[in-house]
């Protein structure tokens, strides 16, 4: 079985999803939205990602594109789900259209190739960490993975933030606004990465 991140914004959707890989014997966390995604990949380490497309805040891909800059998520298995066929734009092992068969869910992880399991982020050293199509003897391109690694952490942190002043009751338009700007910042440092070490942009991650 696999540790399973489950994020969609549909929460009856969610939890039934959910309710159904716990009884098939999967390890589930969930997020309602891309940045919750991204903050609970990084809590959890999954395996893979079960991904509704289109959320607030931070849509599927985007949350997934912002993960694979990070060396453990680099090779993570992705399911993604819509109840359109827009393309996502990213590479995937799986794409469910809505509404689906919840047993289709289960057979898609079963056919999927088992990875290894890298655990948490500090038990393995960065040195050993597999880079998509970035050489570790490249300096400039570890330089900015790192910036693209240190920005998408700053983000969950913001997004953490946000949600602790909510429950507080305290204004959170100002702290809303940087969270914005601060993805907006992510997205361009790593499509600044890809155009710096993959001139291909068509080649998978």
């Amino acid at each position: 079985m696999s540790r399973v991140l489950l994020a969609d914004d549909d929460t009856a959707f969610r939890d039934a999803l959910q309710t159904l890989l716990d009884d098939a014997g999967h390890e589930v966390s969930t997020a309602g939205n891309g940045l919750e995604a991204v903050s609970a990949a990084l809590a959890a380490t999954p395996e893979v990602i079960v991904s509704d497309v289109h959320m607030p805040i931070l849509e599927g891909p985007d949350a997934i594109s912002m993960l694979r800059a990070i060396p453990r998520f680099c090779d993570v298995s992705v399911i993604l789900m819509s109840g359109d066929d827009t393309g996502a734009g990213i590479a995937v092992e799986g794409f469910l259209h809505k509404p689906f068969d919840p047993g289709v869910l289960l057979d898609t992880l079963a056919s999927l190739p088992r990875r290894k399991k890298w655990g948490s982020a500090s038990a393995l050293p960065l040195a050993h960490n597999a880079v998509c199509r970035v050489g570790a003897t490249s300096a400039i391109a570890n330089r900015q993975h790192q910036r693209v690694v240190h920005a998408v952490e700053l983000v969950a942190d913001q997004e953490r933030r946000i949600s602790g002043l909510e429950r507080r009751g305290v204004e959170t338009a100002l702290a809303i606004d940087l969270y914005e700007i601060m993805v907006c910042s992510v997205a361009t440092l790593r499509r600044f990465e890809q155009i710096t070490v993959d001139p291909d942009p068509s080649a998978p991650c």
